[in-house]
Order: structure tokens, then C-alpha cells, then sequence
């Protein structure tokens, strides 16, 4: 079984028009475009988590600490990059109020 990649299914463009809403940009700017992508990918390391841990040795909580552990991992560096995208959003932006 394969995995199809997510922009085949038209959330990237979903996605990049609510990020470019939230930073006064167009869903066809590049920061949107690879921030959509990125998040969304979060989906394909999960996957590739639960085929790598599912082994039949694992426990099913075991399973979920691993691949909740490598997501986590991802997020934290995608967390970092879109970080910086904020400087792109119009006025001040604190977390809770409204930005990312």
C-alpha cells in the first residue's frame, strides 16, 4: 500500500489559502505554500511511524509513545521554521491572540 501524497488530495491549497489569510499574503506566495506543506506532511511521518512500529512486537501503547515521539520530533523542526514566517504577519503577534 503506497501513500499518496497529500497535495493530491487539494489540502495544500487549503491549507496554504488559511496560512496566507492569517499573514496578509496570497496562498500562491511561497512562505504559505511550503508552510502547507509541511504541516500537512506531519500526516506522512505519522503513517510511516505506524508502519515502522507496528512490528507485532510493540505493545499498542508502545507503538503510540514511538510515533507520537517522531512526529513530535518533526514538529519541533517545522515549529522553528514557521516561527520565522510570523515576521511576514502584519502587527504584533503573541501566541493566543489570534496568529499561528
Amino acid at each position: 500500500m503506497g501513500f499518496e501524497p497529500v497535495d493530491d488530495l487539494g489540502f495544500v491549497a487549503v491549507a496554504a489559502e488559511i496560512l496566507a489569510g492569517r499573514a496578509a499574503m496570497s496562498a500562491d506566495d511561497p512562505e504559505p505554500q511550503i508552510a502547507a506543506t509541511a504541516l500537512l506532511g506531519l500526516w506522512r511521518i505519522q503513517f510511516q511511524g505506524l508502519s515502522k512500529y507496528l512490528d507485532g512486537i510493540r505493545t499498542p501503547a508502545q507503538v503510540h509513545q514511538a510515533v507520537t515521539a517522531d512526529v513530535h520530533r518533526v514538529a519541533q523542526l517545522i515549529g522553528a521554521g514557521l516561527s520565522s514566517f510570523a515576521a511576514f504577519m502584519p502587527g504584533p503577534q503573541t501566541p493566543g491572540t489570534g496568529g499561528w
